[in-house]
């Protein structure tokens, strides 16, 4: 028996060793730890220009695995994170996958490549890293023990709703930990933040992004996970009781682009839109909806196959042509994208030839012919979005546990938003500092769980700085908020009187927001004026004070322009870009500002084109930092005065939802970002353009999804004035009755009992049954709320109703999160679902929510919509008014 148990146990080592031995490679395959080695050793090169503690790492004693992990994220960062991250961040995350590896269970038996590119990376898009890795590490490795994998994804998911609930927000995309901290973000940022909480403990995950829907004019990101030998789908912070299940399934199956980028070189079964020596882009539409694949083929003027044409495949949606996928032809001319079956614009060009021209939905191939004119011609246009699919009803077997763990998690996070700073020390600080009591509040209430950042920098002020300290806090934006420290508002404001401001003592405006401010473009803001201020001598800042074009032709002769290796689009911070001397143009635009800022020059982003202009004598002054120019000349420009049509189908038509307009530069039609402007506030609007060819797109939706769009070319001379009349294409079609209800049934709202009958009994009613947590929801009473005034006008009956176990809201001001809403509202809740159950009887088919429709007197349902759907506040005041 000693023998046997002798044996046994040499067995076991032995098999431990060989375990050891064939498993200590991170990196499969000889071929492929070469390839990383090699790209690491040319990065390699570049780090150590600026940061030669990189060798203490390299030198010292790692693990295989660690090496490895480490010369992988190396070798394919983004060119933000090579400057931004020490290589002791980039080690403690290597080391910390490997710890969720030998944690979990479940992250052992994942293959090597998957791991790799799915477990490894800290970076997930474009989001701000953080230490968000070790701290969720640290929070959820307790709460999944025991646990199979499969039981340990639906948990992760669990915890993310205690942490972060969905919320509209700009578009900068905020790290993991301030998601947290402010318990609340988008869709984007929902889905980075449980992405990382994933990859915190060892389960592979990866953010699947559609950039544009094709039904509706917005866009989407959710979350897949890889469990048990295959890749499964869920709503990032809106756990079900099972994978593969979300509002969003539904719209999902009439996308025309679903897709990930992975952080290296993928080879996957997945097809590649896009792979270079850095990141693979892979096409996920197989996995969401009926599919087709559009072959382009692109000839020249005499019938030739053109090789390396670059090929758009572009999607109405925010009345503009969004490319939602970017191929270049082979040597036959042909490029072929897995895409939904709707319809399609595409743009072809090569060496100053284009081609542009409708896919319809019906056609599987399409053929261009690039030509010297650019496309300019007016069109007329329908464009039809992939049919609904049907979604087959789920089971309901574990739905009560479900709904009190969700009421749980809500609980969870309001306790956690209850620390927040309340309104009165807020006051009291306010009130001790002299300051407005109104702005102090508003600006602490913004900065949610970033409140202490703020307050310790409203009380530290000195009584000479709190002019200028209030006003520096009154240029931000309501992310940075919730992400800036003391710290970094000190260093500013410490620095900012360093060099007298070359403006007028009048231009207040120009100085507090093109001086004083922090905040540029869409960057994380650092502390890069006291950097920029140290970094330069006297000499040389006198030089660029004299002439803010010396600044430019700086960058030009120090920083490498790099088109490709910051494929996530994070902008470098000002110090990076002079510490790495190479930057994408983005990012030298912020420097340039950044740069003119910290030496007294005003400067700016210009609001359309985003591209950096300085204000020197009264006007706004454009740099190309890519082409500088000897001599200082401002851009040719001309007017465009835009009138509105009497008979326009929109009486107060909206940028990015009925109209846009773009500019024909480098090869294509760039959009103008007029989006948080007033010039359309009202109409004739006019406009000073730089010279050059101007494509106006006008656009209406359907209910169904399908747009009538109108497109046209105007050209802005110099000095001259152009006129243009704006005309919104009309979707009226005859009214139809969709269903009906009895007006005897009653609603159930608060107080006193109330019928279909009674509450249409003057005018139509709009009733909606809503999930108030779910995304689809959120954009239903912001519609609401943004048009409370118009709703309150007309004057007809509004009625909200809770779904069943969606309840977690129970009063008309946390539904609306205090912002306004109609005075004709009342709230209900449909605790045993029997009203939902009346509704899908009414319209004949299942529903997701908002299920919302208009009924009138006779019981004759006029309008229904249900999930998700953009503007749905537009579309219900046009319903009223037909």
């Amino acid at each position: 028996m000693k023998k046997i148990v002798t044996i046994s146990a040499l067995l076991l080592i032995t098999l431990s060793s060989c375990d050891t031995f064939f498993n200590r490679h991170l990196i499969k395959g000889s071929d492929k730890r070469k390839e990383v080695h090699a790209q690491f050793e040319e990065r390699l090169k570049l780090v150590a220009g600026y940061d030669s503690s990189i060798f203490k790492i390299i030198n010292s004693e790692l693990t295989t695995k660690e090496r490895e992990g480490f010369e992988f994220l190396y070798a394919y960062m983004p060119l933000s994170d090579l400057a931004m991250h020490s290589p002791d961040y980039v080690l403690k995350n290597v080391q910390l996958a490997l710890k969720a590896q030998k944690e979990f269970k479940w992250a052992r038996k994942v293959p090597a490549d998957i791991f790799l590119h799915f477990v490894l990376p800290y970076r997930v898009n474009n989001e701000y890293t953080d230490n968000a890795r070790e701290v969720f590490f640290e929070e959820l490795k307790e709460r999944l023990q025991g646990l199979d994998a499969y039981q340990a994804a639906l948990e992760v998911n669990y915890w993310c709703h205690e942490k972060v609930t969905y919320q509209s927000t700009d578009e900068r995309t905020c790290g993991p930990l301030t998601a947290v901290r402010s318990a609340f973000g988008r869709c984007g940022e929902e889905s980075t933040f449980a992405v990382a909480a994933y990859r915190s403990v060892g389960i592979p995950a990866r953010q699947v992004y559609t950039p544009r829907w094709a039904h509706t004019d917005d866009n989407h990101a959710w979350v897949e996970i890889w469990v048990d030998g295959k890749w499964h789908f869920l709503g990032a912070c809106e756990p079900e009781p099972e994978l593969d299940r979300g509002w969003f399934a539904g719209p999902a199956k009439r996308a025309m682009m679903s897709r990930t980028f992975v952080f290296g070189k993928y080879d996957g079964p997945e097809e590649r839109l896009n792979q270079t020596q850095y990141f693979t882009e892979i096409n996920l539409m197989p996995n969401y909806a009926p599919i087709r694949k559009l072959t382009v083929t692109v000839t020249d003027s005499t019938g030739n196959p053109v090789d390396g044409a670059k090929v758009e495949y572009q999607l109405y949606n925010y009345a503009e042509f969004f490319p939602i996928a970017t191929l270049q032809t082979n040597e036959k001319g042909t490029c072929t994208l897995t895409t939904g079956i709707g319809d399609l614009m595409i743009w072809a060009q090569k060496d100053n030839t284009y081609a542009f021209a409708k896919a319809d939905r019906n056609q599987n191939d399409i053929k261009l012919t690039l030509k010297r004119e650019i496309p300019s011609t007016n069109l007329t246009l329908t464009l039809t979005p992939p049919d609904e699919q049907a979604i087959p009803p789920y089971e309901e077997g574990k739905a009560e546990e479900h709904y009190l763990r969700i009421k749980q998690g809500n609980e969870i996070r309001s306790n956690y938003i209850s620390t927040f700073i309340d309104s009165a020390s807020a006051a009291n600080l306010a009130m001790e500092k002299g300051i407005s009591i109104d702005e102090t509040c508003r600006w602490l209430a913004k900065s949610r769980g970033n409140w202490n950042e703020i307050y310790n920098f409203i009380k530290n002020l000195d009584v000479k700085d709190i002019t200028v300290g209030m006003a520096m806090l009154s240029t931000l934006r309501e992310k940075d908020l919730r992400d800036i420290t003391a710290d970094i508002l000190f260093d500013h404001l410490s620095r900012v009187d360093s060099f007298p401001a070359l403006l007028e003592n009048s231009k207040v405006k120009e100085f507090d927001y093109y001086i004083l401010s922090p905040r540029i473009g869409r960057e994380f803001i650092t502390p890069w004026r006291s950097f920029l201020q140290d970094a330069f001598t006297f000499e040389e800042i006198g030089f660029f004070r004299n002439n803010p074009q010396n600044i430019a032709q700086w960058i030009k002769e120090f920083v490498t322009l790099d088109t490709e290796s910051n494929y996530y689009r994070v902008p470098l911070s000002p110090e990076s870009v002079y510490r790495i001397r190479r930057a994408d143009e983005y990012s030298m635009a912020i420097f340039f500002v950044a740069a003119c800022r910290s030496f007294g020059i005003a400067a700016r982003l210009e609001p359309a084109s985003k591209k950096p202009q300085y204000f020197m004598k009264g006007k706004w002054i454009d740099v190309n930092i890519t082409d500088v120019q000897e001599t200082q000349a401002t851009t040719p420009t001309g007017l465009l005065i835009i009138n509105l049509d009497k008979n326009s189908a929109v009486e107060q038509p909206k940028y990015y939802t009925h109209f846009t307009i773009a500019r024909f530069e480098k090869g294509k039609y760039i959009t103008l970002d007029y989006e948080d402007s007033q010039t359309f506030s009202k109409f004739p609007a006019t406009l000073e353009l730089p010279e050059g060819l101007y494509r106006i797109i006008t656009g209406n939706r359907h209910k169904s999804g399908t747009v009538n769009c109108n497109v046209y070319h105007i050209k802005v001379e110099s000095g001259k004035k152009v006129q243009f009349t704006l005309t919104i294409p009309s979707t009226e079609s005859e009214k139809k009755v969709l269903g009906s209800i009895s007006t005897d049934i009653s609603l159930p709202v608060a107080g006193s009992p109330i019928t279909i009958g009674q509450i249409t009994k003057k005018k139509p009613a709009i009733i909606a049954i809503i999930d108030p947590l779910a995304e689809p929801t959120r954009h239903l009473l912001r519609d609401i709320s943004s048009l409370s005034s118009e709703f309150a006008g007309k004057g007809n009956g509004i009625a909200l109703i809770l779904a069943r176990g969606k309840s977690a809201k129970a009063d008309l001001a946390s539904i609306f999160d205090g912002n306004p809403y109609p005075n004709t509202i009342a709230l209900g809740n449909d605790i045993n679902g029997e009203f939902e159950a009346r509704v899908v009887q009414a319209v004949g088919k299942q529903q997701a929510y908002p299920i919302v429709f208009i009924v009138n007197n006779y019981g004759e349902i006029v309008y229904h919509s249900s999930g998700y759907s953009i503007n749905l506040g537009e579309q219900l005041l046009s319903a009223l008014k037909q």
